[in-house]
């Protein structure tokens, strides 16, 4: 599961870099703010303080008198001190003679609050009635500011710390709900390269990974149909291919005895009979190859005369042979009659072509007498009935609810009857059991409406005239 430890990895990884590009975005500016206003609150604070010691000092400096204390020269960290009108410091600390701001403001610059060579320094005039007779300055540090808000600074970094150790947390959760799916597909790829079909992914809750998932089953699904088919194949194929194999050893047999009983007669047309059978064995074995291969084939308008034809001279001389008939007729007409209606069905001409030749084979190995095959318009759909004159299945055990059994029966009663009826429904018809003795079986399929899509084939109760 390497593959999907490194999506996890990813996962977390990216979940914990976007955590952090966020929390960088919202605290880095959040810090440096905060810092704008401490230093801003602390020159108002500033500003205050000079305010009031103005104001405390006003009538000494008014009656030439000195003050003994400053009024707030006892806060820590601050610088307080107290100028005449000559600029010069006559109580509080600070340099004998006003700096620049001082001198603003004994110029009239009014009240002034700046950051001057990392303090912070508010100075206010003192006014008398008619002139400034003084200036009060003070000032802070700024570092001092910032000093004081490293604990706060620390508390938003670690606040950020959580906050990412709970992202690390959460993704490693979601990445683990994400990557278990992915294990879990992993693993059943494993068991269906090992050939077990019946591999179902669990529903997880994720759109995404339950489409998967979906399409995983579905492939399953569709590979266990394509082997139970090609599984199938090399039993019915076998069946299928016995009645071509049949006539072409009959075509040779003809051959040879014409040649036995009458030294130096033709057999040209015998062996030429032997090759087209020979061709139709090919073309059967890539029928059933076809059929095995893809469910329904390729679904289109098929002229069911032209297959009943290709069927029956496949069949009619073995049941000459037998000393047997078969019979064709389209809705009463003789097939071979001029004008004979000619239906045209939807499906796919190998498979209905295969599951004619099993009916007639059926009839021909476990029937008697002559074999009638009879097409009529039964609605929507065309019905091919398929009877002999035989018992039948008389112990009823090649039906099941009016269908044909679709397990092979053990005893070879009724063989290719399963591939029958699957390529039947496979053509969007059915294959059912109309009388069951004399047996007739009946496939009815769709008929073509004109647009290559054909109806709903008719109710399969429809009985066989007669």
């Amino acid at each position: 599961m390497r593959g999907t430890a490194r999506v996890r990895t990813r996962i977390v990884s990216l979940s914990v870099a976007i955590a952090a590009i966020a929390v960088t975005l919202f605290g880095v500016p959040l810090a440096l703010g905060l810092a704008r206003y401490a230093v801003a609150d602390e020159g108002v604070t500033l500003q205050r303080l000079a305010d009031l010691t103005a104001a405390a000092v006003l009538t000494d400096l008014a009656h030439d008198r000195v003050p003994a204390v400053l009024p707030g020269s006892g806060t820590p960290g601050t610088t307080l001190g107290l100028f005449d009108d000559d600029g010069l410091l006559v109580a509080g600390d600070g340099t004998a003679t006003g700096d620049e701001h001082v001198a603003a403001v004994l110029a009239g610059a009014g009240p002034q609050v700046v950051e001057s060579g990392g303090n912070l320094v508010a100075t206010v005039p003192v006014l008398g009635e008619h002139e400034i007779v003084g200036v009060v300055r003070a000032s802070h540090p700024v570092s001092a500011v910032y000093t004081a808000l490293v604990p706060l600074w620390l508390g938003m970094l670690g606040l950020a710390a959580l906050v990412l150790a709970a992202a690390w947390v959460i993704a490693r959760r979601q990445a683990r709900r994400l990557a278990r799916p992915l294990e879990e597909l992993a693993v059943l790829a494993d068991r269906l390269g090992d050939g077990d079909f019946g591999v179902r992914p669990r529903r997880t809750g994720l759109a995404e990974v339950d489409a998967l998932g979906a399409a995983f089953a579905g492939t399953a699904a569709r590979l266990d149909d394509l082997l139970a088919r090609e599984r199938a194949f090399s039993a019915e194929a076998s069946h299928q291919l016995r009645t071509p194999l049949a006539a072409l050893r009959l075509r040779l047999e003809n051959a040879r005895a014409d040649a036995g009983a009458r030294p130096g007669a033709d057999v040209g047309p015998a062996l030429d009979a032997a090759v087209v059978e020979t061709e139709r064995l090919t073309r059967t074995v890539e029928e059933l190859l076809d059929l095995a291969r893809s469910r329904g084939g390729g679904r289109g308008p098929v002229d069911l005369h032209a297959v009943l034809d290709e069927v029956a001279e496949t069949y009619r001389p073995r049941l000459v042979a037998e000393g047997r008939s078969l019979d064709v007729e389209l809705d009463g007409a003789d097939v071979d009659e001029p004008g004979a209606a000619e239906p045209a069905v939807v499906g796919s001409r190998a498979a209905i072509g295969q599951v004619l030749a099993v009916l007639l084979d059926n009839a021909l190995r476990h029937g008697g007498g002559a074999v009638r095959v009879g097409v009529r318009e039964v609605g929507d759909a065309v019905a091919v009935d398929v009877g002999d004159e035989g018992p039948g299945f008389t112990d009823g055990r090649p039906e099941r609810n009016g269908r044909p059994r679709t397990e092979t029966p053990a005893d070879g009663i009724g063989l290719g009857l399963p591939l029958a009826t699957r390529l039947a429904e496979d053509q969007g018809g059915r294959l059912v059991v109309s009388r069951e003795s004399p047996l007739v079986m009946t496939l009815f399929l769709p008929l073509d409406d004109g647009d290559g899509e054909g109806g709903e084939p008719a109710d399969e109760g429809s009985r066989p005239p007669g």
